[in-house]
């Protein structure tokens, strides 16, 4: 697998697998890789953000909304995380029969054609429920919204950003 596919299926789909191979990859061990997401973590002035793993899922894994929305503006900054990010779907090289892998984005956003929106990642755990970091740019203004335990994200999602760019005035 090309770190490139590996990428699309992390960010779309959420692929546990992906962030484990990717871990690997990176660090050689997902403990150490663990260890340098929590040094970058303390790096950036992260203080409610500690991994237990690559993939979220252990308990342990936590952050909080205010370090989510720092981290999102710092992903939104890498090319190569927005281009995949804002793509509703995707077809991938896959080392199985066919040799192609469709992915599908899990943005509820993106999925309902919501205007500007341009990324970012949904998660889902048992300790935080369903969650939400979107962004969405119209014209100059873009806005961003994470919600985290969610009982709905497409719906609360779209009702904060609706309010925000209908009242924003500059």
């Amino acid at each position: 697998m090309t770190v490139k596919a590996l990428l699309y299926g992390l960010l779309l789909p959420s692929g546990n697998d992906a962030s484990i191979a990717l871990a690997d990859y990176v660090a050689h061990t997902q403990p150490r890789f663990v260890a340098m997401m929590n040094a970058k973590a303390r790096s950036l002035g992260l203080r409610c953000t500690h991994f237990a793993s690559p993939h979220g899922l252990e308990p342990g894994n936590r952050s909080c909304p205010a370090d989510l929305a720092a981290l999102a503006r710092l992903d939104m900054h890498y090319s190569r995380i927005a281009n995949i990010v804002r793509r509703a779907h995707a077809v991938v090289r896959f080392p199985i029969k066919g040799g192609k892998l469709w992915l599908n984005n899990t943005n509820p956003l993106l999925r309902m054609g919501y205007p500007g929106t341009i990324g970012l990642k949904t998660g889902d755990t048992d300790e935080a429920g369903h969650c939400l970091i979107a962004i969405v740019r119209r014209g100059p203004l873009k806005l961003g919204v994470v919600l985290l335990h969610s009982p709905n994200t497409q719906e609360q999602a779209r009702k904060l950003l609706n309010t925000a760019f209908r009242t924003y005035r500059p």
